[in-house]
């Protein structure tokens, strides 16, 4: 067989390949077009096919990506935005007064914003009970198994705990607030009212013994103060000096006492 046979014969296999693969290439285009159509169809009915419904569609999505990045930077925000002028005031006096660092402090006090929010509780009441019943010590333990900052006893509220963390859950400070928050915000509205909630928080079963509840709201006055003027007015002078952890033999009922 001659070279220009040969030619002619790859010419002509050359042209039927050519055209098998366009052929084959435009019915796999034509049914990507089908199926976007009936997707379209199925969307948005006959307005599918105006291509301003997809240039639509493209805008929704690029917006709801939008929507989601914001949600997500304002949920991370609460950590890292600065503290309002009256909370570092009251973090540095905790500072001093209990000679912790204030570094680590300011993220409790966020934390106890946080959780105050969400269960309706001021936060400030919640810091001044952490600063009576452990001094702002998260690894504070009494006698009777109370932990953490809060002193919260952990067989009494296994329902508001977070059994994944463990049987040290307590011991970590963002998980103590959010318990003690949920407690106080328990106590409030079964006692409906401010001290005995106090006492109902401190397991003080005597109804003449206020002490507990005087000294927690001493230390939120205390803390109001601080918050406000920068510092203790003459009102409550007699009562600056750091108030000693609750011991809980003397003030405790092992059945009541909640932290």
């Amino acid at each position: 067989m001659t070279d220009s046979k040969y030619l002619q014969q790859f010419a002509r296999y050359a042209a039927s390949f050519v055209l098998n693969f366009a052929h084959g290439s435009l019915l796999v285009v034509g049914i990507m077009v089908a199926v976007a159509a009936s997707y379209q169809y199925a969307l948005h009915g006959v307005a599918g096919f105006d291509p301003r419904t997809w240039i639509d569609a493209e805008k929704s999505a690029a917006s709801d990506l939008a929507e989601a990045s914001a949600g997500a930077e304002l949920e991370a925000t609460p950590d890292v935005a600065k503290l309002p002028a009256e909370y570092s005031r009251l973090v540095q006096y905790i500072a001093k007064r209990h000679k912790v660092a204030g570094s680590g402090l300011e993220q409790l006090v966020r934390t106890a914003i946080h959780e105050g929010r969400l269960a309706h509780v001021d936060p400030v009441l919640i810091l001044a009970v952490t600063s009576v019943e452990s001094g702002f010590n998260p690894m504070a333990e009494s006698v009777f198994g109370a932990q953490g900052l809060m002193q919260i006893i952990p067989r009494f509220h296994q329902d508001k705990i977070d059994a994944a963390r463990g049987a040290t859950a307590l011991l970590e400070p963002a998980e103590n607030i959010r318990v003690g928050a949920r407690i106080l915000r328990d106590y409030l509205r079964s006692a409906g009212a401010l001290e005995p909630a106090l006492q109902q928080y401190g397991g003080v079963s005597d109804v003449n013994d206020m002490a507990y509840a005087s000294k927690v709201m001493n230390e939120l006055e205390r803390f109001r103060q601080i918050m406000k003027f920068g510092a203790v007015r003459t009102e409550l002078a007699e009562n600056a000096a750091p108030a000693a952890v609750r011991a809980p033999a003397a003030q405790a009922v092992a059945v009541a006492n909640p932290g």
